[in-house]
């Protein structure tokens, strides 16, 4: 973003009522985004994946065994190899999917080494 266009972001939100920047605020959070450090000392924005806890509470016995690829609410692709389900996310535009595996409702996880 040029500095003007900053500049010009700034001067609006700054004119901006109680009411609206709270509504503007709730908005940023909803698109949820949180700035956060990368490791070169630079910000990033990262997303906190609540849409998609959401998205997998509701929906992932529906996948049992599968490999997800969700933007927010929106399931991407799935299937058997998480490689390709990731790629097919990525081909769609895409650059950072959340790619996750289904668990079966009520199975128990133990996780460690063997």
């Amino acid at each position: 973003m040029s500095t003007v266009a900053y500049e010009h972001a700034l001067e609006v939100v700054r004119s901006l009522s109680p009411e609206e920047a709270q509504k503007l605020v709730q908005h940023i959070n909803a698109e949820h985004r949180a700035v956060a450090p990368s490791t070169n000392g630079t910000t990033a924005i990262k997303p906190s994946r609540e849409r998609e806890m959401r998205w997998l509470s509701e929906h992932e016995a529906e996948y049992a065994g599968q490999w997800l690829a969700l933007d927010g609410d929106r399931l991407l692709s799935h299937g058997a190899d998480p490689h390709q389900v990731r790629a097919e996310a990525r081909a769609q535009g895409v650059a950072s999917p959340f790619v996750v595996i289904a668990e079966a409702p009520n199975e128990f996880f133990s996780g460690g080494w063997l």
